[in-house]
């Protein structure tokens, strides 16, 4: 379990008040994970990376975007000093992570690069049949997160190849990044059980996070106010570009989302931790996940008595 948290800018509008936002979406996401967190932004315009990723620093500058995390809660890694850099962000992607897999080092922490793409994970998949079907190499890290990025990178930022990763995803994942081939755009995917909502305020900015309850309390810090606040629906892929100084959704796409039986088990505690009973009804009316059946384990017959090594 971990939070996402970030916001499309309306570069129109003073940066204040959602860069304010921005950061309390980051502070309430730490009931979601506090082992580490992050925050990538843009800074100029997006380019392809041309050499390895940089994963083991605090603080890197990559294909037009900075990326700062760290060991431990989001307000321990967040400094106001950053806020001015923040400012002038027209997109931001946050993170903050239960270590869940894979130790609490850097190279663990999001959010990742992998290839051209910088981007963030709230959720837990099987990564041996990703790994199968599309010939991943070794991780650098230990977290299903990389290789769910490897798989989307080897995509090639083309829609239809991303559409049959995610549709090939086995368990539970929300996931939003950006792809250094496609400037000015950000993904946001959700396939089964994991949460993601969308908001959007009066100045036009968009949000997104992992609680909607977040928006609300966030909103009251930041003097916002929501316009409206949407349950992004399971088999959902969303593009939403920037490029016109103010977010717009360009892309809408539909896919089969497939949930193990366990994670419809931990459902209660992995995808609704803190949610308020109202916000948990209407994010299960747009979940349709198919579910995997759990293999039948086989029974162990009980030998007879007069089998028995002792004889008795």
């Amino acid at each position: 379990m971990c939070g996402l948290f970030g916001v499309v800018r309306n570069q129109t509008c003073d940066p204040t008040r959602a860069t304010i936002m921005c950061v309390a979406l980051g502070q309430l996401a730490e009931e979601r994970g506090k082992d580490s967190a992050g925050l990538a932004f843009a800074i100029s315009a997006t380019k392809k990376l041309d050499r390895r990723p940089v994963t083991n620093r605090r603080d890197v500058t990559a294909g037009g975007w900075r990326i700062i995390k760290g060991p431990g809660r989001f307000r321990d890694v967040w400094k106001p000093a950053y806020n001015s850099a923040l400012d002038a962000a027209p997109v931001a992607l946050g993170h903050t992570r239960w270590a869940t897999q894979g130790g609490t080092t850097l190279v663990n922490s999001s959010p990742l690069q992998v290839g051209q793409l910088i981007g963030t994970h709230n959720g837990d998949v099987d990564t041996w049949p990703l790994r199968s079907e599309f010939g991943l190499p070794r991780p650098t890290g230990g977290t299903d997160t990389e290789v769910l990025y490897q798989a989307l990178d080897q995509a090639g930022g083309v829609i239809l190849p991303t559409l049959d990763v995610l549709e090939s995803v086995v368990g539970r994942a929300a996931l939003v990044w950006t792809d250094r081939r496609w400037p000015q755009l950000v993904m946001l995917a959700r396939t089964a059980v994991s949460p993601l909502s969308v908001a959007v305020d009066t100045e036009g900015n968009l949000y997104w996070a992992s609680n909607p309850g977040w928006f609300r309390k966030a909103a009251r810090a930041a003097d916002v106010t929501i316009a409206e606040i949407l349950m992004v629906p399971e088999g959902t892929l969303m593009m939403i570009d920037y490029s016109s100084g103010s977010p717009a959704l360009v892309g809408d796409r539909r896919f089969t989302a497939t949930a193990r039986a366990k994670d419809d088990r931990l459902a209660h505690i992995v995808a609704y931790r803190g949610f308020s009973i109202e916000d948990q009804v209407a994010d299960e009316e747009v979940c349709s996940h198919r579910t995997l059946r759990e293999p039948q384990r086989s029974r162990s017959v009980s030998a007879p008595l007069w089998l028995s090594p002792s004889g008795k």
